[in-house]
């Protein structure tokens, strides 16, 4: 799978499993200030977007940009152990400082 279409895909994934309602392409579109066909054309990888863009996207959606390049190339290596806490994590769109925060709790708690 190309690498445009894996942004486009985890664009999709971030913009309808979001915390709450979901958030549409016309409101995603919208708030990164491009069109909803262009953004339709983003995560079904059929336009690779600029960088500015990217950002903008990311911004929208709340997350690092460096969150549209996180693939799960086998999400059956984690253990389905630890699978309910890493979507918790995903869909409370968690950046690195909360996981550390919240690693900082579970180590008082559990240490």
């Amino acid at each position: 799978m190309s690498v445009s279409k894996e942004v486009g895909e985890k664009i999709r994934l971030l913009r309808t499993s979001r915390h709450g309602p979901p958030m549409t392409l016309a409101d995603l579109a919208t708030k990164a200030e491009i069109s909803r066909s262009f953004l339709s054309m983003i995560e079904s990888g059929k336009r690779v977007p600029h960088v500015e863009t990217l950002v903008k996207i990311a911004e929208a959606l709340q997350v690092p940009v460096a969150e549209l390049f996180s693939f799960d190339r086998d999400p059956e290596k984690v253990d389905a152990l630890y699978r309910p806490l890493v979507e918790f994590c995903r869909k409370q769109k968690m950046t690195k400082r909360d996981v550390d925060r919240l690693i900082a709790v579970a180590r008082s708690v559990f240490s």
